[in-house]
């Protein structure tokens, strides 16, 4: 224990496992890893470091890669990045299993069998390039531009140059991933204050309410936020209390955790609003002077939602509701947050409106510890620009329905690390419409892996990976103050990849037809280098020069004060908060009403060592986490004579699955639970636990396909839609179980 003090252990037993996943210093002397140095353990010299950053979840926390011989041996965190601040979770080292994986896309693909056969032949770019764009100008010409569909990733680096590409094409359809954990999310923050981002200044709250959240796992600014939060428990001994249908490990971490009914945070969250109103808790000066919802028609709109009401419908005690409500309007600062859990229903965009009033009741709204909105540095792209014509629509999980239903036109689609088969609802929807030549006349996949999605490509193009790639990127800024940051090449590119950015660059070229025009750049670093020619400051700072030595540059002088809607008017009709035309409603869940005897809500999570569709072909996290027992309260299971590692059938509307399951108390005795991200039937080797000799040695090894490489849930998961927001209902799924 030589190194950590008293006052350290103690502070160990209060964060526990938090300080591993987040990675944390448990005190003593600096690791060369804290210090942005790695040694080699063969040569005993420090290794070359290059900064860059990292994608392996939407975070995107500065990296270090370590070379050694030409390699990269290493990935660490940047000490210089103010969001991350040196620190790395398992998903960022793992990404030495994304390069180096020995299946990878060698070269452009062009299928040769039917669509799902997996026949393929090898060509060269400019074949690849040439068909592309022989496609995109034959659309032109048929005056059919508006059925060119690119599907993004979650990148915020290439979102804009997909924008652009679509922009310039003429196309307004780009689809990317919903950074603000669900579409319902962000469509009620447009509405409600008309940002684009929000996320606690949790460092300096002193109450921590959670509705659905599990940030110790999951979050869209992981490594950033949980350090935060952490910070605020050990530093500030802030409470949390937690609200979620399962003891995830924010859960578990919590004061307190109550296990509500699936869908009903909502009138939890308006009866406490009514609770703080009602005994005169609340910040009336707020609600008058910065919202555009009066006091006497706020109390007239909270008047229904009563703690009887809400202890009926959401099984939480009245009087926990109305205690925690006391605390959170009297503990100051204080902060409430939703994650997928809340936000994931058909009712998940009401459920948003709801927290976001809760916090401006006890004016939480842009303070110090309070809810914020943090903003990037403005990057000014070199021209000319496109007309806008863009309409970025987060994970539209009805737009295969609509294809298949002949209500959407595709032409030409194009996915970038985007794999709708298995990431979204539905999936033999998504591989029909996938599979159909007629509806999807073509598809172009730009990936470095084959997936369960473009094995229905008609061209595949193996993507460089971040390691081997340019971008300059402003990630919200954890404490108000904006940064750039710069993802540069570790490596060149492997085989014959190439970086989506230069993909895209060269087929506008190909295409013409004005294209050309927005892309006079040539190549995605030039693209970089007239972004920051274009900040004075930056370049008087050493430019790009000084972001390819350090990876990030910081502009104090632009730190965002709190509450900004005092100084200048919100991008909303009225200038303030808008609660008035929509206000925060709660409507029940009609299935869930309906739940008969034997029926479970099925909910999705996600485990802290995967992100979604993209990782279960790194070796290093498929080793530690590979197989998704369902979870089941365990005196429901006594009461079905089932016990951990019996099987279960579970079947939904659309179709059934088998699974292990786990007995846990730490589950809702009406919910059952799976796991994302694992389950996989064409990933690759590694995702499905089989061994197999390539120049990587450790492939020889591989061993859990005999444990097991679980199930996933999405193919049973029919597509729900809040109306609101158009996010899919995640935990909305009924289904029955049947030991087997």
């Amino acid at each position: 224990m030589s190194g950590i003090n008293r006052r350290d252990f103690l502070k160990w037993g209060a964060g526990g496992i938090a300080f591993l996943s987040a990675g944390l210093p448990l005190g003593g002397v600096s690791s060369p890893l804290e210090m942005g140095k790695s040694v080699s353990r063969t040569t005993g010299r420090m290794r070359k470091s290059i900064p860059s950053v990292c994608m392996m979840c939407p975070a995107s926390c500065g990296i270090l890669g370590y070379l050694e011989y030409g390699k990269v041996a290493k990935i660490g965190g940047n000490p210089l990045d103010p969001n991350s601040r040196g620190r790395l979770c398992a998903k960022g080292i793992a990404g030495l299993n994304h390069l180096y994986n020995p299946e990878r896309i060698p070269s452009p693909m062009k299928r040769t069998g039917k669509r799902g056969e997996g026949r393929w032949k090898e060509i060269s770019w400019d074949e690849a390039f040439d068909e592309i764009a022989l496609r995109l100008r034959s659309l032109q010409a048929e005056g059919r531009s508006q059925d060119f569909v690119i599907q993004n990733t979650w990148d915020i680096a290439s979102n804009d140059l997909a924008g652009r590409f679509a922009s310039a094409f003429g196309s307004p359809t780009t689809l990317q991933h919903a950074a603000f954990e669900s579409p319902n999310g962000s469509s009620a923050l447009q509405d409600i204050c008309g940002y684009s981002m929000a996320i606690g200044d949790v460092a300096h709250s002193r109450y921590i309410l959670n509705f659905g959240a599990n940030p110790y796992e999951s979050h869209f600014l992981y490594v950033p936020f949980i350090q935060r939060l952490i910070d605020a428990r050990i530093n500030l001994g802030a409470k949390m209390v937690t609200f979620d249908v399962r003891i995830s490990q924010t859960a578990g971490k919590s004061d307190e955790w109550f296990p509500i009914i699936p869908g009903t945070d909502g009138i939890v969250v308006l009866a406490m609003a009514r609770v703080i109103v009602k005994e005169d808790l609340w910040d009336k000066q707020f609600i008058e002077r910065w919202t555009n919802l009066s006091p006497s028609r706020l109390s007239q709109h909270l008047a229904p939602y009563t703690l009887k009401k809400a202890e009926s419908a959401s099984g939480v005690r009245a009087s926990d509701i109305r205690r925690i409500a006391v605390e959170f309007a009297t503990s100051k600062p204080s902060f409430a947050m939703s994650g997928g859990g809340m936000l994931k229903h058909v009712n998940g965009t009401a459920n948003q409106r709801s927290i976001f009033l809760l916090n401006a009741l006890v004016g939480n709204l842009d303070s110090k510890g309070g809810y914020g909105f943090p903003q990037n540095y403005p990057l000014d792209f070199p021209g000319p620009v496109p007309p806008r014509q863009r309409g970025m629509n987060p994970e539209p999980q009805t737009l295969f329905l609509q294809v298949n239903q002949r209500i959407r036109h595709i032409g030409v689609l194009m996915t970038h690390m985007d794999n709708p088969v298995y990431k979204g609802p539905d999936s033999k929807l998504v591989s029909y419409a996938l599979q159909d030549e007629k509806r999807i006349p073509f598809h172009v996949s730009i990936d470095p892996f084959f997936n369960e999605s473009n094995v229905y490509a008609d061209l595949v193009l193996p993507e460089a990976t971040y390691l081997e790639r340019w971008d300059l990127l402003s990630p919200p800024p954890m404490d108000r103050v904006p940064f750039i940051a710069l993802r540069q090449p570790i490596v060149k590119p492997l085989g014959k990849s190439l970086p989506f950015a230069d993909i895209l660059i060269q087929l506008a070229h190909r295409v013409g037809n004005g294209m050309d025009r927005y892309f006079k750049f040539g190549r995605m670093e030039n693209f970089v280098e007239a972004v920051i020619r274009r900040i004075p400051k930056l370049v008087d700072a050493g430019g790009i020069d000084l972001l390819m030595e350090r990876g990030i540059w910081t502009d104090p002088d632009r730190k965002l004060p709190y509450g900004m809607h005092q100084r200048k008017r919100l991008m909303t009709s009225s200038g303030k908060y808008e609660f008035d035309l929509l206000p925060p409603l709660y409507s029940p869940i009609p299935q869930h009403q309906r739940l008969a005897d034997g029926e479970f809500h099925l909910i999705t999570f996600q485990w802290n060592v995967h992100s979604y569709s993209q990782t279960a072909n790194c070796k290093w996290l498929m080793e530690i986490v590979h197989k998704n027992p369902l979870w089941i309260n365990e005196e429901t299971a006594k009461r079905m004579n089932l016990n951990s590692g019996d099987r279960v059938r579970v079947t939904s509307a659309l179709g059934s699955l088998i699974s292990p399951v786990f007995a846990t108390q730490g589950i809702h005795p009406r919910v059952v639970a799976l796991s994302d991200s694992v389950g996989r039937w064409n990933y690759g080797r590694t995702a499905q636990g089989k061994s197999f000799r390539s120049e990587d040695a450790e492939t020889n090894l591989i061993w859990w396909g005999k444990d097991g490489t679980g199930v996933h849930p999405n193919p049973i998961m029919p597509i729900q839609r809040d109306p609101q927001g158009e996010g899919q209902g995640w935990m909305d799924t009924v289904v029955k179980l049947e030991k087997v």
